[in-house]
């Protein structure tokens, strides 16, 4: 392959390509972003381990390994205390950008901070920016023209003290199973409505309705032989 750190006879033919290798060498010699295979993730997924897929290379065109980055801070789609937790794992592909300048004073202290040091686009001062070029995920939330889909062949779970759903037209639960763990009622006013079953209705306690109870009440007007009770009594 073409070396670009080996200089052609073009590049010292006029001044104007004199200079343009040169500026070029001193761009190559920096780091701006790449991609880099994530090797290992701190416990919380705010830290991983990564090494760059773009590989160094000598004036003669041998390659020369990139080694590991450590300490690269994970970006996050967050504001204030909300956020989208998703950690790297190992062995993911993703972006790689790196800072102007040192930014070890910032990670250390969160603050406003000088430059650690002189160093400028230096791999040390890498961010993970997250996956690319990798391979089709089993769980997901995509957006679509007409919807949206949210995937995961395990559970999804949804935690806080209010959950609310509002559906205009109509609300599905389609599974084997549905528990319900806790008191249930229905709404009033324009959410009104019957309940239709096609299935047996089992009650471990006792059911009320009008006032009545169906374990307990009795009838009236009985009387011996083939006819049949009265209504209910209340």
């Amino acid at each position: 392959m073409q070396n670009v750190f080996t200089s052609t006879p073009q590049d010292s033919s006029s001044d104007a390509n004199v200079q343009e290798f040169l500026f070029h060498r001193m761009l190559m010699s920096n780091a701006f972003i790449t991609l880099a295979l994530v090797t290992d993730v701190s416990e919380g997924g705010e830290l991983v381990t990564v090494r760059p897929l773009v590989e160094g290379f000598t004036g003669a065109g041998e390659i020369i390994p990139k080694t590991e980055i450590y300490g690269v801070p994970v970006w996050r789609l967050q504001r204030g205390a909300s956020a989208l937790i998703m950690p790297p794992v190992a062995g993911d592909i993703g972006m790689l950008a790196i800072c102007d300048r040192d930014i070890s004073g910032v990670k250390a202290t969160k603050e406003p901070s000088l430059p650690g040091s002189n160093r400028v686009h230096n791999y040390a001062d890498a961010l993970y920016l997250g996956g690319v070029l990798n391979s089709e995920p089993s769980q997901y939330v995509r957006f679509r023209d007409d919807g949206i889909d949210i995937v995961s062949p395990l559970a999804v779970t949804m935690t806080a003290p209010v959950v609310e759903v509002n559906a205009d037209t109509s609300l599905t639960l389609s599974s084997a199973n549905i528990i319900l763990n806790g008191p249930v009622s229905q709404g009033a006013g324009s959410y009104a409505g019957d309940f239709t079953f096609e299935g047996n209705i089992t009650a471990l306690g006792e059911v009320t309705g009008k006032g009545i109870k169906l374990s307990t009440h009795t009838h009236k007007g009985v009387q011996s032989g083939t006819s049949n009770s009265g209504a209910p009594n209340a």
